[in-house]
């Protein structure tokens, strides 16, 4: 693997927002994205010859966070980028006493809810129709122009520095 993970910094910005595009439109705005730069949340980039392939933006609050995004681009996928950022949130987010890390998760999204199924998250529940239509519908399973369920995962993270 040729990319290497940091944090995120704000002249990431613009990269993100152009790869968030494809994922989450009415999130994609650089006020979002800058105000997880602080206390109150956790950016990690994975760059490839000095270009950013990817990223994972977390909200913190307490001891808890919540994975708000992790996006790849389409051609460095299934090269285990997301495995990676998803790692090094749980590390990061663990080494600074967070206890738990929730996300929801489109129901069709089968490659994302296995990637979280093996980092040991679990399912806590369902919230039928919460995501507006998928506009990229058949790419994802999901029929155009369906609401679609959102699948609650958590895991806790006090076993994340002990590889589990």
């Amino acid at each position: 693997m040729s990319f290497t993970l940091r944090a995120g910094r704000p002249g990431d910005i613009d990269a993100i927002l152009t790869l968030d595009q494809e994922y989450s439109p009415v999130f994609a705005q650089a006020e979002s994205y800058e105000r997880l730069l602080g206390k109150g949340g956790l950016m990690i980039v994975a760059e490839e010859a000095q270009a950013l392939i990817a990223f994972a933006a977390c909200s913190r609050v307490l001891d808890e966070a919540t994975l708000l995004n992790i996006a790849v681009l389409p051609r460095v996928r299934g090269r285990g980028v997301a495995k990676l950022l998803l790692e090094e949130v749980m590390q990061r987010l663990a080494q600074t006493g967070t206890g738990q890390l929730f996300l929801e998760v489109r129901e069709s999204n089968h490659r994302a809810r296995s990637l979280y199924a093996a980092a040991g998250f679990r399912c806590d529940g369902e919230r039928a129709g919460y995501y507006a239509a998928n506009r990229r519908g058949a790419d994802s399973g999901n029929r155009r122009g369906a609401a679609e369920t959102a699948i609650l995962m958590s895991r806790q993270l006090g076993d994340v520095n002990a590889g589990t």
